[in-house]
């Protein structure tokens, strides 16, 4: 099974099971962990925390916040270069 994310893609971390201080919130795809069998995994960094963590992909979604940062930073680009 392939990776459906990318290193450098800014995800939302879901929440962690219990007995875990694990944060949910934003995170970036810091690399794709290689597997033969069993859930495909990531190493993640939250942005609340310095350390990296290994999540599975089931515990990661795209983050419609980073989305609207990214979008609103590329029509700010393209007015610039279409004013030139």
């Amino acid at each position: 099974m392939p990776h459906r994310y990318k290193v450098g893609q800014m995800l939302e971390l879901r929440s962690a099971p219990r007995h875990s201080n694990r944060p949910s919130g934003p995170c970036e795809v810091i690399n794709c962990l290689p597997h033969d069998k069993g859930p495909v995994l990531y190493r993640v960094k939250s942005w609340g925390e310095s350390n990296e963590r290994v999540v599975e992909e089931a515990d990661l979604s795209p983050s419609a916040a980073m989305k609207t940062v990214f979008e609103d930073s590329a029509s700010v680009f393209s007015i610039a270069v279409n004013k030139r």
